[in-house]
């Protein structure tokens, strides 16, 4: 396997310890550009922005999950975080979307301070544990209004919603999952169970609140859970199970109802949206070991379906165009790799190293997703869809890993890779693109213009095929390393 390097990174000092899910890349104030959010189990949420620490907020609880999306459904992206205690905090950005006119001055200034929102602890928002509501004391209102003032010119987040949760949470995902039109907030919990949320506001109380809307028990520890989209593009939620196996959840907005004491799920309509898939369970050396699942990959390869000829009677019935689902990638502890499409294993790989995290990255630039799998020693594998692989060696041992666009200048993004090391350091790998997953041979021919390449058909138009193969060999050798 080819090995490659990657030389440009950001490094930063984090001290505590970061969850597997704890770190993730997104648009955390709607400005455009991706900011690095990373909690750490001490109770201390880092938001990188370029290359300083942009807001440090402490007091939030064992941090051990984040996620950016539309937890609001209102156009704009809000951070979640999710205490592994029972807690799940919402930050959002006042700033206006995207804004066209942005004071030099005032970014630069604003990027080298940490403003630490202690308000958290003391007395910013407190909780009704039983209803879950925000209850603002009037006391703080004075302290609110100049944070809320210094926040909107800023763009730094404040906290909007604290809510009790159940308690064991270890991955979030915020993500239309019932193709209602809005997002829901996924909880996966070491209980084996998965949660689904909906934000629901009421405009007389001028407050929401998350709803919980379905449970679902799995047979296993839960891996990860991923959105994949079926071949009609329905939303199913995917679950790692142990030994390579996954559950599909299949959530209809007709079965998703508000958990209250009126109104209680059918067991019999909450299993039959349920599929358990067992794919994998004959290559695994281990039909124990833990798995991480990553859906929706991005592909740009068109499908080879073969062509029939069918009589004029069966015509009718058969369809002009064979839908296919986005593939996605399987990965396990015992360093099994699988891409998966439609339920079946296009290909599988196996490595010596331990894979922890699995995720996804377009590395080449073509519009179709790397799979990309990091192991606890730092080996990291970059794999495309035809499995062509390339390896990226990281110093240190990993205890967290992501990837994503992140935007290291304003306006523009490129992929990168994240590591957090058991020395507490960040490190950011950016720019990390490929020309191509696979090596060509050098070739002068195509970098010749028409006369050029006239020139030199003039040349060696007398000569036979193995002068012709020497004389090349020459000119190559003339054009690497004796040109001037």
């Amino acid at each position: 396997m080819r090995a490659v390097s990657f030389v440009k990174r950001l490094q930063w000092d984090l001290p505590g310890t970061v969850c597997r899910h704890g770190l993730t890349i997104g648009d955390v104030d709607n400005d455009g550009d991706n900011e690095l959010v990373v909690g750490t189990a001490e109770g201390e949420l880092y938001i990188f922005k370029g290359s300083e620490l942009w807001q440090k907020i402490p007091g939030l609880g064992l941090v051990t999950s984040v996620a950016i999306g539309d937890i609001f459904n209102y156009g704009r992206n809000a951070l979640v975080v999710i205490c592994g205690d029972g807690w799940a905090h919402i930050f959002y950005s006042p700033r206006s979307v995207n804004p066209s006119i942005i004071n030099v001055t005032t970014t630069q200034q604003s990027s080298k301070e940490t403003v630490d929102q202690d308000n958290i602890k003391s007395g910013y928002a407190s909780v009704d544990v039983a209803t879950g509501v925000n209850m603002i004391s009037s006391q703080s209102l004075d302290q609110i209004d100049g944070n809320n003032e210094f926040n909107e010119l800023s763009g730094k987040m404040e906290c909007v919603h604290v809510q009790r949760i159940p308690t064991n949470t270890k991955v979030v995902l915020v993500a239309d999952v019932d193709k209602d039109g809005a997002n829901e907030m996924i909880l996966g919990l070491t209980d084996r169970v998965v949660r689904s949320y909906r934000w629901s506001s009421n405009l007389e109380l001028g407050r929401g609140k998350l709803v919980g809307l379905n449970k679902w028990e799995c047979a296993n520890q839960i891996g990860t859970v991923t959105l994949q989209h079926m071949a009609d593009g329905t939303p199913t939620l995917l679950v790692a199970q142990p030994g390579g196996t996954f559950m599909r959840i299949k959530c209809n907005p007709e079965d998703c109802h508000l958990e209250d004491d009126t109104h209680q799920t059918s067991n019999e309509t909450a299993a039959s949206c349920v599929d358990y898939q067992t794919l994998g369970i004959s290559r695994m050396r281990n039909q124990n070991i833990s798995t991480e699942i990553m859906g929706n990959l991005e592909s740009t390869v068109e499908n080879k379906v073969p062509n029939y000829e069918f009589k004029e009677p069966f015509k009718q019935n058969v369809s002009s165009e064979i839908q296919h689902g986005k593939p996605y990638a399987l990965a396990t502890l015992d360093g099994t790799i699988m891409l998966v499409k439609d339920e079946v294993i296009l290909w599988s790989m196996q490595v010596d190293h331990q894979i922890f995290a699995l995720c996804r990255l377009d590395v080449t630039g073509d519009g179709s997703d790397e799979i990309v799998a990091c192991a606890w020693d730092g080996q990291t594998y970059i794999l495309d869809q035809q499995r062509n692989s390339v390896r990226f060696q990281f110093e240190e041992p990993v205890r967290a890993f992501c990837t994503g666009n992140y935007n290291v200048t304003p306006g523009i993004s490129t992929p990168c890779l994240v590591y957090n090391s058991f020395n507490n350091k960040i490190f950011l790998y950016y720019d990390v693109t490929l020309p191509s997953m696979v090596t060509k041979p050098l070739n002068p021919m195509e970098e010749l213009g028409s006369e050029e390449r006239n020139i030199l058909d003039e040349l060696l138009e007398n000569c036979t095929d193995t002068e012709r193969q020497q004389r090349m060999q020459q000119f190559t050798e003339w054009l690497l390393y004796r040109i001037s």
